[in-house]
């Protein structure tokens, strides 16, 4: 006859447990977003079965940054291309805004960058201030623009913690 190790003993014996208690019979709601939450879809004790395989390919973390799987509509990546394509195609007047240090362009890429209310008032004069490191020179691009500017803003405290996708 084979013997199990004691350390299989106990895990056996402690799934079995986890298997079989009052609380693996109630509802476990949502495991989350990823592959598992598209693949089993049931609010039951099947949501351990989707926990499980989100962690086991990692399609959670995946789709939590890419706005994939059932996460978000967002998502890091998303939000990054957002912000791209708004510098690519505003960049005449969000040049214009943060030279002013105020207006619509500058007003709408602070929601981009999911910057708070109380913070958004003085984006204005901070991107009129740091306009030379943002725009070095005339040939500067968009993407080098804007994250020029996520690199500034990053680096002073009250907009790496007012703005929370830079």
């Amino acid at each position: 006859m084979r013997r199990l190790a004691p350390s299989a003993l106990v895990g056996s014996t402690a799934l079995a447990l986890l298997a079989f208690s009052p609380a693996a019979l109630a509802d476990y709601g949502s495991a989350g977003c990823g592959l598992g939450s598209m693949i089993i879809t049931q609010d039951n004790i099947l949501q351990i079965f989707a926990a499980t395989t989100n962690g086991t390919f990692a399609t959670q973390t995946f789709g939590i940054t890419s706005g994939t799987s059932n996460c978000t509509s967002g998502g890091i990546v998303r939000a990054d291309k957002e912000q791209e394509a708004f510098a690519e195609a505003n960049l005449d007047a969000l040049r214009r805004d943060m030279a002013r240090g105020q207006g619509e362009y500058l007003d709408a890429f602070a929601t981009l960058l999911a910057c708070e209310a109380d913070v958004q008032p003085a984006l204005g004069g901070f991107a009129q201030d740091h306009y030379e490191a943002v725009f070095p020179t005339e040939q500067t691009t968009p993407i080098q623009a804007l994250y020029g500017f996520k690199l500034q803003l990053s680096m002073d405290p009250v907009f790496a913690d007012g703005c929370k996708r830079i």
